[in-house]
């Protein structure tokens, strides 16, 4: 099941521009995973909407195609206009694209795990996930669509640390409402995460998600954007040892997102310049 961070809250604030219908409509589209079936009453214990809320949107969102209902158990499933849109977006999204031949060939090398991710809200989302040929590395189990924690993971810090300070702020301030008395341990994770982003442009976790998995990650925001990603090296601890993250596989994940933005510069359109007698 597609994890979500329940802020029926923040649906209610009344904010400039902001359509709630709209926003709970897409709050209830992005509890869905692709092949998940959901009940009403499932969405209604995930978004933290009303009963009756719930049963307009889904009734609105199965008409126009978005949801649609399993004839068996009555349940809703993504519709085609989501599938849809997802495969639009991915084709556009340029950045996976030229990443995806530099993270094979990292998981290939290393035999662990890679993914790059970019924040959702209170949490990081995967874009894209490399896992090595051999199975033995496969403890790293997540696909593409699966969110995780800000603050338990490389990945999810290296996200963190990378998003513009306007928006840190608030991202924080959920964290802190968000994870109550377990918000010192994470912002001290979070304090660290900052200082050895400044020491070596990388972050590494140990033994994250109270899993015996380590992991590496970069953070990068492509030139015109301001939306961070990351790029994350995962796999068992034993593998990965603090000693090998520092000397080898931070310096080459690093290299790695030099590369890619190397590439993505280098594959930007050129400008169209006018003749002066225009």
């Amino acid at each position: 099941m597609a994890t979500h961070v329940k802020t029926p809250d923040q649906l209610q604030e009344s904010g400039t521009g902001l359509v709630h219908s709209l926003a709970k409509g897409l709050e209830i589209l992005s509890c869905f995973s692709e092949g998940e079936l959901l009940g009403n009453q499932q969405l209604v214990e995930l978004t933290g909407l009303p009963k009756a809320t719930v049963s307009r949107l889904t009734s609105t969102l199965v008409k126009l195609g978005y949801l649609q209902v399993d004839p068996r158990s009555r349940k809703l499933a993504m519709g085609a206009r989501v599938l849809g849109l997802g495969v639009s977006v991915q084709r556009k999204l340029g950045l996976q694209r030229i990443a995806r031949p530099h993270m094979e060939a990292m998981s290939q090398r290393f035999g662990l795990t890679v993914t790059m991710g970019t924040r959702d809200r209170l949490s990081v989302v995967l874009l894209e996930v490399c896992r090595p040929p051999s199975l033995a590395s496969l403890v790293v189990n997540f696909d593409a669509g699966t969110h995780l924690p800000l603050s338990q993971t490389a990945l999810g810090l290296a996200s963190l640390v990378n998003t513009p300070v306007k928006d840190r702020e608030q991202v924080i301030e959920g964290l802190r409402k968000q994870l109550g008395d377990q918000w010192v341990e994470a912002r001290n994770r979070i304090e660290r995460a900052h200082q050895e982003h400044e020491r070596y442009g990388y972050i590494v976790s140990q033994r994250s998600l109270g899993r015996d998995v380590s992991g590496v990650a970069v953070g990068m925001v492509p030139m015109g954007s301001n939306t961070p990603y990351v790029f994350h090296m995962a796999g068992p601890s034993n593998q990965m040892p603090l000693s090998l993250m520092r000397s080898d596989m931070g310096p080459a994940l690093k290299q790695m997102v030099q590369d890619i933005q190397a590439e993505m510069r280098a594959a930007r359109p050129p400008k169209l310049v006018v003749p002066k007698e225009f």
